[in-house]
């Protein structure tokens, strides 16, 4: 690609652009992949007080790197990550391992929040940054489909984008197309 640096950085900063300062909620709804950030993040707001429970939702799907090898779903990854390095206890962490992409990931996760009876007034959604924007477009289209409301919030991972990495760039030009 002959774009410049700043350009992609544009991009970043367009598609990880989350709630600038996030209130307490019930629920953190967290879109896996194959990315120890995700479970940090989703960690962070449970210790901070935000959340009194995680979500993770995500099976195997073009995001799950070596964890499809593995036949370990993105979910029961975060999960692991979640407990047994961050400490969160696992009666707070629900899981949906099935989900193979984002729209399965918002329809599946709102079933188990509904089918479980957790509170969900209000939910932080948590994914990997350059997808914020779209998950969170996703999540807003299909709730209603459902009859799910809750008051949404959102934020990004730590993710450290280099605009300089082809990789980064291809990631961020894919998500502005999935956007479109």
């Amino acid at each position: 690609m002959n774009l410049e640096p700043e350009k992609f950085r544009d991009m970043f900063d367009y598609l990880s652009a989350g709630d600038a300062s996030l209130q307490s909620v019930d629920g953190a709804f967290v879109f896996c992949r194959a990315d120890p950030l995700v479970a940090g993040r989703a960690s962070e707001l449970y210790k901070g007080g935000l959340v009194e429970y995680l979500l993770f939702t995500g099976g195997i799907g073009k995001d799950s790197g070596s964890l499809a090898d593995l036949e370990v779903s993105e979910a029961i990854f975060q999960t692991i990550l979640a407990h047994y390095v961050h400490g969160i206890p696992l009666a707070q962490i629900h899981c949906e391992v099935y989900a193979r992409n984002g729209g399965e990931n918002c329809r599946m996760g709102i079933d188990v929040i509904v089918d479980r009876g957790l509170s969900h007034k209000g939910l932080i959604l948590v994914c990997h940054a350059t997808s914020l924007r779209r998950v969170r477009a996703m999540f807003e289209s299909e709730a209603p489909k459902k009859g799910f409301e809750a008051a949404l919030q959102s934020t990004p991972t730590a993710y450290r984008f280099q605009p300089e990495n082809p990789l980064d760039q291809r990631e961020a030009v894919g998500e502005l197309l999935r956007l479109a």
